[in-house]
């Protein structure tokens, strides 16, 4: 009867520890991601006095999930006395973007930061017009690591820039991320201390059995 004993103790521990490291993966299935961005605007290509700038993002947070809208930032148009224009063309922009943490841990390894470029071309004229447009070139490097997961990073093809009259000027840069695990986790440092443990019982109460 000992021995029906012991494997009922063993079995208990087994899964008691499949059931924790699942819980631990669990944690894992849907990232959480605080990341910042930093964008500028080139003045090559620019005739008249510059009015498009960048606001980057510092220590934002996104829940990925199985997929999701990722900001980078706004540009940001500003306003022309009068009837006053200023023309893009082919007028380079930069946009970087680092991952800071995911589920709350700096992550090991982390690919990032990813560089995001394009170009501006269009008018604007005044307050009220612009037909600027803000092209993204492909990534080069869309798809990256940030500890446990693997990333996919996809931007969209163009944005058209509002004037200063609308929406304050700001047009929202997003792209869109997916995230999948890479590994399985490995069980937590409590579950692997209370399997051994059991084996441990079970094996002092073999000896004892036996000296009995």
């Amino acid at each position: 009867m000992h021995k029906s004993r012991q494997w009922n103790v063993f079995r208990t521990s087994i899964l008691t520890l499949g059931l924790l490291a699942g819980a631990s993966a669990g944690v894992h299935a849907s990232p959480v991601i605080n990341y910042s961005t930093s964008g500028a605007i080139d003045s090559t290509g620019v005739t008249g006095t510059p009015v498009i700038s960048f606001n980057s993002l510092v220590q934002n947070t996104v829940d990925v999930g199985s997929g999701s809208n990722l900001s980078l930032g706004d540009f940001q148009v500003a306003g022309l006395p009068g009837n006053q224009t200023t023309t893009y063309n082919n007028t380079p922009f930069n946009i970087s973007l680092l991952v800071n943490q995911v589920d709350g841990t700096t992550p090991n390894p982390n690919q990032t930061p990813l560089q995001i470029s394009g170009e501006l071309n269009g008018t604007v004229v005044g307050n009220d017009t612009s037909n600027v447009t803000a092209t993204f070139n492909p990534l080069n490097n869309p798809n990256f690591q940030t500890g446990l997961y693997e990333n996919t990073l996809s931007v969209p093809s163009s944005k058209s820039l509002v004037a200063s009259t609308t929406n304050s000027g700001q047009t929202s840069a997003e792209a869109f991320i997916t995230s999948t695990t890479n590994t399985q986790p490995t069980p937590e440092p409590t579950s692997i201390a209370f399997f051994l443990m059991c084996l441990g019982g079970i094996g002092l109460r073999h000896r004892i059995r036996r000296h009995s």
